[in-house]
């Protein structure tokens, strides 16, 4: 299986070879790998930390901060399999060294542990790399993975995977986010695991803690009426809530905060609720006026802050490839609302569940739900659970910090 494994990464990275021609991403891609000068660190104490794409490095994010409050005498390099983690990030002073992780092949992968020489390397999620943890595990380096969150139905868990399972029963610890993920793996023979949590939890609880004020926001609220905050949306998403438009005007102040902060995109939301007032966050200079119906916030950076305005979220994605980030507004206890395709997100789930969080497929079935929030009893019951949630799923990031700090 290693030898079909190693064929299958090498034709991939021939693909992404031929797409980089004309594909931007792919380009990036090849590119960063193929540029890519990696520091001599094997005279020093290292902690790796490796992460898909940015979502997962807002998930191990918390525990990467942590450990460099700790360990003060430790260089720490952080690697992004994918450009739009990497291109997010390269720029910081978050980590010592932010690289691309070459491509899984025994050439690379050994090369690349041997350059950075980790005394503790942590995986993020679900990157199962084979190489990479062969290497690790025969060079007897400390190695887990955070945050993993798998279903029955997962490759990982197939019986062509047996290779990989094989390689994970060796590395230190693997924390995951659930109970269910516990069990699979437990029940696929690996005895080093442990459940943790989601340590986003902390990151979005210490964002919403943080002191942040917004005139132009403030000046756009008005007091007779609840404040409504669509984030990240698409026009999927602006098309399902203008057809409502007339009965959420008249209960809501509306601020959209598309996905895509773009002409298009503002235009489109212009369009689709043209006998509006409508005002553009950057053109107003702190003096929003209050008669206006809605703001449209057309730059990046603010949205995970700005939700301590809402009484209601609307999330974006969910008719598209799923859902954006729902635990930032979900940090003020506030309902959140969001297409039918969330059933990849583990808060997702369970919020809907106890009824905190509502899919809706239809723009009636948006209207039903503005309908059923008007309720007091209704919508404190989901203020409630969302509390609930976030207090038995806290705190993941200590017990993983206390299980490596004598590692």
């Amino acid at each position: 299986m290693s030898f079909i494994y190693n064929f299958t990464i090498y034709f991939y990275s021939i693909i992404i070879m031929f797409f980089s021609l004309f594909d931007k991403k792919a380009k990036l891609w090849y590119q960063g790998r193929k540029s890519q000068q990696l520091p001599d660190l094997r005279n020093e104490k290292v902690i790796w930390m490796h992460c898909a794409s940015l979502g997962e490095f807002e998930q191990g994010r918390p525990v990467f901060e942590k450990l460099k409050s700790i360990k003060k005498d430790y260089i720490f390099v952080l690697t992004f399999f994918s450009p739009s983690g990497y291109d997010k990030v390269k720029n910081s002073k978050i980590a010592d060294y932010i690289l691309y992780l070459p491509i899984d092949l025994p050439k690379y992968a050994n090369n690349f542990i041997e350059n950075i020489n980790p005394g503790l390397v942590i995986f993020v999620k679900y990157d199962f790399w084979y190489n990479y943890l062969n290497i690790l595990n025969y060079k007897k380096i400390s190695t887990v993975f955070i945050s993993v969150l798998l279903d029955s139905n997962h490759r990982l868990l197939k019986p062509y995977s047996i290779f990989l399972l094989k390689e994970l029963k060796k590395i230190k610890y693997i924390f995951t986010q659930d109970k269910e993920t516990l069990k699979l793996l437990q029940n696929h023979g690996l005895e080093n695991v442990i459940k943790a949590g989601d340590t986003r939890i902390e990151r979005v609880m210490e964002i919403a803690k943080s002191g942040f004020t917004d005139k132009a926001i403030e000046n756009f609220i008005n007091k007779n009426k609840k404040t409504l905050i669509c984030g990240s949306t698409w026009k999927k998403d602006v098309e399902i809530l203008s057809d409502q438009q007339k009965y959420i005007t008249e209960k809501y102040k509306i601020i959209f905060a598309p996905h895509e902060v773009s002409a298009g995109q503002i235009d489109f939301i212009q369009k689709s609720f043209k006998n509006k007032k409508i005002a553009i966050y950057s053109k107003n200079d702190n003096k929003t006026p209050v008669n206006y119906d809605i703001l449209i916030i057309d730059i990046i950076g603010i949205l995970s802050k700005i939700y301590r305005y809402a009484d209601l979220v609307y999330i974006g994605g969910g008719f598209g490839h799923g859902i954006h980030n729902t635990l930032e507004p979900a940090s003020y206890f506030v309902p959140v609302i969001f297409g039918p395709k969330y059933h990849k997100f583990y808060e997702a789930v369970k919020l809907v569940e106890q009824k905190a969080f509502f899919s809706i497929k239809n723009p009636l079935e948006l209207r039903e739900i503005f309908l059923s929030l008007e309720s007091k009893e209704f919508l404190d019951n989901a203020k409630s659970n969302i509390r609930k949630f976030f207090n038995e799923n806290k705190g993941a990031t200590e017990i993983i910090i206390d299980e490596l700090e004598n590692t």
